[in-house]
């Protein structure tokens, strides 16, 4: 079983979020905790956004992703770096940036 660990911004993301996707999100956690790649794919560069090994997780009518990173090493750990809109690479541009600001 994999161990979820959420960037700090996760709460502001899951906050902004209407109810029934919320708990959408909330079910997708759970389901990375046990198969990770199963429920995800990955992610390459969009343009300026250098996301190569990274992954996304589709969910409301493909309207909004969780963008993840699994870590395979020592410990399981599924990463959770953003929520949010698809729309315009919002969830993108916002996991880029904490990405770079994380590093």
């Amino acid at each position: 079983m994999y161990k979820l660990e959420f960037f700090s911004e996760i709460e502001d993301d899951l906050n902004a979020l209407d109810d029934s996707v919320y708990d959408e999100v909330v079910s997708y956690f759970e389901k990375l905790k046990k198969e990770p790649f199963a429920y995800s794919k990955p992610l390459y560069n969009q343009g300026n956004l250098y996301l190569k090994g990274y992954r996304k997780v589709y969910l409301a009518n493909a309207t909004y992703r969780i963008i993840i990173r699994i870590n395979n090493g020592i410990a399981y750990v599924v990463q959770i770096v953003a929520v949010g809109k698809r729309e315009e690479k919002e969830v993108y541009i916002d996991a880029f940036s904490r990405i770079q600001k994380n590093a």
